[in-house]
C-alpha cells in the first residue's frame, strides 16, 4: 500500500552512504555511479544503481529538477530492496524514503509533483 501517489521520471542523481546498519565506512563525497531516480513522490522515490547497499542504510542524494533550475538534496532511507532483478548486470533496485528535506527542497519538488500531475 502506497502512502504518496508516484510519479515516473528517469533522473540521474548523485549519492553517498552516509551511515550504514552493518558499519560499512561512510563515503565523503557524492557520486554518480550510473544511479537513476525512475518515480518520484512526496514521501520517497525508486532508485537503480550499480550499488548495494544495506536495508536501513542513510544516503544523501542530489538530483536535477531542470524544469525549476533546481538542484534537489535530500537524506533518504533505504526501506525496501530487490537484489534479485540485474545483479548479472550490475544493477540493483532500492525503494527509499526521504527522511530529510531543506523546507526549500521540499517546496519545489511539491511544486514538482503538482506539475506532473499530483
Amino acid at each position: 500500500h502506497r502512502i504518496a501517489k508516484r510519479f515516473p521520471v528517469r533522473i540521474q542523481i548523485r549519492l553517498r552512504l552516509m551511515k550504514s546498519p552493518v558499519g560499512e565506512k561512510p563515503e565523503t563525497e557524492l557520486h554518480n555511479g550510473n544511479n537513476t531516480m525512475s518515480n518520484v513522490s512526496r514521501t520517497g522515490f525508486f532508485l537503480s544503481t550499480k550499488n548495494y547497499f544495506e536495508i536501513g542504510s542513510l544516503i544523501e542524494i542530489e538530483f536535477p529538477l531542470e524544469e525549476f533550475e533546481e538542484m534537489l538534496r535530500a537524506e533518504s532511507e533505504v526501506v525496501r530492496a530487490n537484489h534479485q532483478n540485474f545483479p548479472n548486470q550490475g544493477r540493483y533496485e532500492y525503494g527509499l524514503r526521504f527522511v530529510g528535506m531543506h523546507p526549500h527542497f521540499r517546496e519545489v519538488l511539491e511544486k514538482f509533483l503538482k506539475v506532473s500531475g499530483g
